[in-house]
């Protein structure tokens, strides 16, 4: 008996395009959809009706599966939807959203092209396909950009991909609206003779509920159930209505009055009965399985082959993804420069900007000496004039002057500072006083230390060179006695800049390449497109694979300007392997694209996307020692900078640049380790984002 009953189940299965039931579907505590049962019929036009909010686009991502139900089942042409092997999503399955979804940049072939090109056409079924439906929908010259098209153009476009690859089930979420009358009709004759010989299912919603008398059944719909669901002449004869509309009013009103909990009592079945009808007896035991079957679904199993086919990425829906960005990018010349021009425009301003001594100092003189021959005046001749400009003044205004933010410092001589210095140069013991007179003293405005460094630096370069013009081998005996020999690695004039430039190069290219991800996905979500490609079968792996593979493009190019900068007009040094360069700072581009996909999958807003994106910029440039060394960070701190991606990354692009460093040294290979590790680690976590997302 049990035998027979699953038999008769499997065999409702097949007869029925859609069969949902018990599904609920909830979002947090907001429950969309509340043990709905639903039945479309194999090769009939269902139309789905009810006010904005009821669950029905909710409904319909369900059944093609980019939603994943709550508790329940629901049967799409046999199967589960997602189910390996099942196109649905995919080629079985025709799906129009409620949104546009187009890409703006597309013409109209392009974007017939683009789904054929996933759904599997050969190139001469999808130009025939594009003939038909720009001839029966209308269509403005194929070559037409979708951006140019008015709304009705533009929904007749998305109903066009949805009818191309003429699927066996046609899901269609408002299609009428915006379109005239007269194409209105055309297109519901279009719907009856493609359900003609039974193959084809279609199920349809719309506002305009009278249309819907032209389907073979209606479902009505509110707060998430189903409150009639029957041939529309059966659910007006029910309600003495002379229209569908009164009677879907009519049936509010009484869902209103009986209570969410007795909802279930006033459903009108398929035959036009309710539960206080006569009863059907040959159709009772059939009704009774059904509400039911949510218990005693069939199961369904695929092999390990059909299993492996189902999870490995399929190189055409690559392609057809990787050829969509490159032909926005094609139509978007003045975006796509910016994107090419825009990090070296950073690195320049950065070059120029950060690094170089500052120019035209202004520093008071008080020189208490008479006599152009005098040690001050040969002293003050060997200070840079190009950073330092000289101000000769009194003690009282050099001091006004620096307290009034004028001058930078002063540098002072005592009236015998040439006699004194002699005696310090040649004399062995001398008095305190000698040695002060003999000194040059210098007050400094300490309040910006980069200008404070450079001064002392011009001011010590300057006594050296005096004293080597001065007393020629008897320099030494007035000298520091500290040498510095020449240096291991670098040069002695090495300046901050040089220092900068790495760590700079990697945080431009990664956070180049998590803004454009993240505000790229985000904009195709909010546009419906990302829905609209994975009912048509993409997977989210192929779609970050794709997104990987043509962002490297936009990386390598922004990557051969960086370096033709930074090592041809700069003159930055590279001692290394230019090709670890390369892949190190490929790498962590990549990196950048994989956490552009975790905001994204996260976030469905450009705003938060933007806010996430620049919350995580500041403390990771100043964490990771990109602007300042690690070691200058306390210890608590110092722990944490140790595992962002950037710090050991930009350790190891130093290492190789200014040492010559290659895979062998450890400080090298660890930052080419963790940057492939932190970018594993974000497409791991974007995947399951996507996957609980659904």
């Amino acid at each position: 008996m049990m035998k027979a009953a699953a038999e008769d189940s499997l065999s409702l299965t097949g007869s029925s395009a859609i069969r949902c039931r018990n599904v609920c579907r909830s979002y947090g505590k907001l429950r969309v959809l509340s043990n709905l049962n639903l039945t479309v019929p194999e090769g009939q036009i269902y139309g789905l009706l009810g006010p904005s909010g009821c669950g029905k686009t909710t409904l319909l991502k369900c059944i093609v599966g980019t939603l994943k139900i709550s508790r329940g089942y629901i049967s799409v042409l046999g199967k589960p939807p997602a189910f390996p092997g099942h196109e649905v999503p995919g080629k079985m399955v025709g799906y129009m959203p409620q949104e546009i979804a187009l890409y703006n940049e597309f013409t109209i072939s392009d974007t017939l092209w683009f789904f054929g090109r996933i759904h599997g056409l050969s190139s001469e079924d999808t130009r025939k396909r594009i003939k038909f439906l720009i001839d029966f929908l209308d269509l403005p010259q194929k070559n037409s950009l979708v951006r140019n098209l008015s709304g009705g153009q533009r929904r007749r476009v998305s109903l066009g991909a949805a009818l191309l690859q003429n699927p066996r089930l046609l899901i269609l979420d408002e299609p009428t609206v915006g379109v005239d009358p007269v194409l209105r009709a055309k297109i519901w004759q279009h719907l009856v003779e493609i359900v003609r010989d039974g193959r084809v299912s279609v199920i349809i919603t719309t506002h305009y509920i009278e249309e819907a008398r032209q389907a073979n059944t209606v479902g009505l719909m509110r707060n998430g159930r189903l409150l009639a669901e029957a041939e529309p002449e059966a659910i007006m004869k029910k309600h003495n209505a002379v229209t569908l509309e009164s009677a879907f009013l009519q049936l509010c009103e009484d869902s209103d009055q009986v209570g969410p909990k007795d909802e279930s009592q006033g459903h009108v079945h398929s035959n036009g009965s309710s539960p206080d009808s006569p009863k059907d007896e040959s159709r009772e035991p059939i009704l009774r399985r059904d509400l039911t079957l949510g218990a005693d679904t069939p199961k369904h199993k695929a092999d390990w082959k059909v299993k492996t086919r189902h999870v490995i990425p399929k190189c055409r829906n690559i392609a057809a993804l990787i050829m969509k960005t490159m032909v926005r990018m094609r139509r978007n010349p003045g975006s796509l420069c910016f994107q090419f021009l825009l990090p070296v425009i950073q690195i320049c301003l950065m070059c120029l900007c950060i690094g170089g001594d500052p120019q035209g100092i202004e520093v008071a003189v008080v020189n208490n000496e008479s006599g152009s021959s005098s040690y001050s005046h040969l002293f003050l001749s060997f200070l840079d004039n190009t950073s330092v400009h000289q101000v000769n003044l009194s003690h009282s205004e050099a001091f006004d002057g620096v307290q009034n933010g004028k001058y930078w410092g002063i540098i002072e001589f005592g009236e015998n500072f040439t006699s004194y210095l002699t005696k310090r140069m040649f004399q062995p013991m001398v008095s305190k006083d000698v040695v002060e007179g003999g000194s040059v003293h210098v007050w400094l405005d300490l309040t910006n230390r980069q200008i404070a460094i450079m001064l002392q630096k011009k001011i010590l370069e300057a006594f050296q060179a005096f004293i080597e013009n001065k007393m020629g081998s008897k320099s030494y005996l007035v000298s520091v006695p500290i040498k510095f020999e020449k240096p291991i690695y670098g040069s002695e004039n090495t300046t901050f800049t040089t220092f900068v430039t790495p760590g700079a190069v990697l945080s431009i290219t990664f956070y180049l390449a998590v803004g454009l991800t993240a505000l790229s996905f985000v904009l195709e979500r909010k546009e419906g497109m990302l829905d609209r490609c994975w009912v048509a079968g993409v997977s989210s792996l192929e779609t970050m694979l794709a997104h990987l593979l043509s962002q490297l493009l936009v990386i390598s190019v922004q990557i051969i300007l960086l370096l033709l900068f930074i090592l041809l007009v700069f003159k930055i040094p590279n001692e290394g392997s230019l090709v670890l360069v390369v892949c190190l700072i490929v790498l962590q581009g990549v990196t950048g694209i994989s956490f552009g996909l975790v905001i994204s999958s996260a976030i469905d807003d450009e705003q938060s996307a933007n806010q996430a994106a620049l919350g995580i910029f500041y403390p990771n440039l100043i964490l990771s020692g990109v602007i300042w060394p690690v070691e200058c960070i306390p210890y608590p701190l110092r722990y944490l900078s140790l595992v962002l991606p950037q710090t050991y990354a930009s350790e190891a692009l130093r290492c190789i640049m200014y040492r010559g460093w290659g895979l062998s040294r450890m400080m090298v290979w660890r930052g080419f380790a963790i940057t492939f590790g932190w970018n594993t680690f974000f497409l791991m976590l974007a995947t399951i984002i996507l996957k609980l997302r659904t």
